[in-house]
C-alpha cells in the first residue's frame, strides 16, 4: 500500500483546503484520517547529530507525519537515530549514507536538514530539485552567493522551506513583534542584538578516522584536511571557518531574525557595516570570530548595533534589569520591546500583558514550529520561516564578518544584492569548493 502524499496530491488537498471548498466525488483515501499512513506527510532526516536528534525528536512526535529515511556519514549516528524513530513509531526507517540516494526517494515529501553549516545549501539545492519541501536548520549558506541561490531554487522548484528559528512560533514574540509593528514605541530608531559569543581552541592532532564515518563526504565541498578528535563534533562544525562563520551566524541567526521579521527597514539601503572583532590564534582549529562589535547604519533612519554578548551589559544595561543570553530589542520614539527566545520585556510591562495589541499590522504564526511545518506542507501554506527573510537576516552576519575582516566600513545595496564598497569584497561573495558540489 502506498504510504506517502505525492507533490502532485498534496498541492491538490492546498488547493482544496485554502479554497474551502469541498469537491462532489472525491477518492476515499484522501478523506482519511489525518493521521492515517496514507495521509501522513514522510519525512526525510539529513543529519543527525546534536540539533538533528533534538529536531527529530520534536518530529517524531507529529502525528500528522511519519519518519522514514534518515541519512548521515556517521553510521553509528544513523543507526541510533534509527532506534529513537523505531521506538516512536514502531517501524524502522531506511537508512542512508549519501544524501542523494535519499534525495532519490520519491516516497519521501520533505526533508529536516541539520548537517553543518557548510552542507546547508548545496544539500538544499539538490533538495530542491528534487521537489522536496524542506525544514532548514540556521543558518543559511556559508556564502553570500549560496544564500540567493537557495533563494532562487526554492522560488523555481515551488518547495516550502521553513527556516530553523523556532521563536517565531513564541506567542509571547509574535506579541512583542506586532507592538513594534503597530506602533507601540513610536518610530523605529535603533535595534540592539546581542548573540552568545564563541571560543577558540580544538586539537589539531590528526588521528585515525573513525570506524562507519565517510570522512571524505563528511567534508563534502570543505577543504580536505587532517581528522582530529574536534573537528568531526558539534562546536568543529560551529567555531571551524572552514566550515561555518561562527556564533556570529550560527546563533546571531536568531536574534537577528527577530530584527527583520515583518519589518523591512533593512531593504531600504543602502546599509553600511563597520566594527571589530577578535579571532583566536590561528593554531587553534576553532579559528572562526569569538567576539564582535558592529555599528549596522540603514540608511541613516535607523541604526542597529550587533555584538557578541560579553559586551550585552555594556550595550542593554541601561534598561534591562535582567539581560539574557542572546536577544533583540527595538528602540522608538515612544518606548521599547526587548525580545528573547521564550521572553520579552518593555519599557511599558502594561504592553506585553495584552493578549493582542491594537492595530490591524500582524505576523504569520503557528503555535507550534515543528508540527506548524508538517500543516505547511500539507496545506501548501505560506512558511511560517521563509526563505526571504532567511537571506535578510543571514546577510547581516556575512557582511558584518566581513566589515571586521576587511577593517572598514562596508557598503550593502540590498535591492541590487551586491556590495557598493569596497567593491572587491563582491569577489568573497563566493567562494572555491572542494569537488563539484552544487552551489546554484
Amino acid at each position: 500500500m502506498k504510504t506517502h502524499i505525492s507533490t502532485s496530491r498534496r498541492r491538490f488537498l492546498g488547493g482544496i483546503l485554502s479554497a474551502g471548498v469541498t469537491p462532489m466525488i472525491v477518492p476515499s483515501r484522501l478523506l482519511a484520517s489525518d493521521t492515517a499512513p496514507s495521509n501522513q506527510i514522510c519525512l526525510g532526516h539529513i543529519g543527525v547529530g546534536g540539533r538533528g536528534t533534538a529536531l527529530l525528536r520534536n518530529f517524531v512526535s507529529a502525528k500528522r507525519a511519519r519518519s522514514v529515511a534518515v541519512c548521515d556519514p556517521y553510521a553509528e549516528r544513523r543507526e541510533r537515530a534509527a532506534g529513537m524513530i523505531k521506538e516512536a513509531q514502531g517501524e524502522a526507517p531506511k537508512l542512508y549514507n549519501d544524501f542523494r540516494e535519499l534525495l532519490a526517494d520519491d516516497s519521501i515529501d520533505a526533508v529536516v536538514l541539520a548537517t553543518p553549516d557548510h552542507w546547508h545549501v548545496p544539500i538544499g539545492l539538490e533538495a530542491a530539485s528534487a521537489g522536496k519541501d524542506i525544514y532548514f536548520e540556521k543558518p543559511l549558506g556559508y556564502t553570500l552567493e549560496q544564500n540567493r541561490a537557495m533563494e532562487a531554487a526554492i522560488r523555481k522548484h515551488d518547495v516550502i522551506f521553513q527556516y530553523g528559528t523556532q521563536q517565531r512560533s513564541q506567542e509571547i514574540t509574535k506579541r512583542g513583534i506586532e507592538l513594534v509593528l503597530n506602533g507601540y514605541i513610536g518610530e523605529l530608531k535603533e535595534v540592539h542584538v546581542w548573540a552568545p559569543a564563541g571560543q577558540g581552541g580544538g586539537s589539531t592532532e590528526e588521528i585515525p578516522v573513525p570506524e562507519g564515518l565517510d570522512y571524505d563526504l563528511y567534508l563534502g565541498p570543505a577543504p580536505l584536511k587532517p581528522c582530529t578528535k574536534d573537528r568531526i563534533t558539534s562546536k568543529g562544525s560551529w567555531f571551524c571557518r572552514d566550515y561555518a562563520l561562527g556564533f556570529i551566524a550560527g546563533w546571531g541567526a536568531h536574534p537577528l531574525d527577530f530584527a527583520v521579521w515583518g519589518l523591512d527597514y533593512d531593504q531600504q539601503g543602502p546599509v553600511k557595516f563597520k566594527g571589530g572583532g577578535k579571532f583566536p590564534p590561528k593554531t587553534d582549529l576553532f579559528n572562526a570570530c569569538t567576539n564582535w562589535d558592529v555599528e549596522i547604519d540603514f540608511g541613516g533612519k535607523v541604526a542597529m548595533r550587533f555584538v557578541s554578548s560579553d559586551l550585552k551589559q555594556k550595550l542593554a544595561g541601561g534598561y534591562l534589569d535582567k539581560i539574557p543570553g542572546d536577544g533583540t530589542t527595538f528602540i522608538g520614539s515612544e518606548g521599547w520591546v526587548s525580545l528573547s527566545r521564550g521572553s520579552a520585556q518593555a519599557s511599558n510591562p502594561e504592553w506585553l500583558r495584552m493578549r493582542q495589541c491594537e492595530g490591524d499590522r500582524r505576523v504569520h504564526y503557528r503555535p507550534n514550529y515543528y508540527h506548524g511545518f508538517i500543516d505547511t506542507v500539507r496545506e501548501r501554506a505560506p512558511s511560517v520561516g521563509p526563505i526571504g527573510e532567511a537571506v535578510r537576516s543571514d546577510a547581516l552576519s556575512h557582511l558584518s564578518i566581513m566589515a571586521i575582516e576587511a577593517g572598514e566600513e562596508v557598503v550593502w545595496d540590498p535591492k541590487g544584492y551586491r556590495i557598493v564598497s569596497p567593491e572587491s569584497l563582491n569577489g568573497k561573495m563566493s567562494t572555491e569548493i572542494r569537488g563539484d558540489w552544487r552551489q546554484s
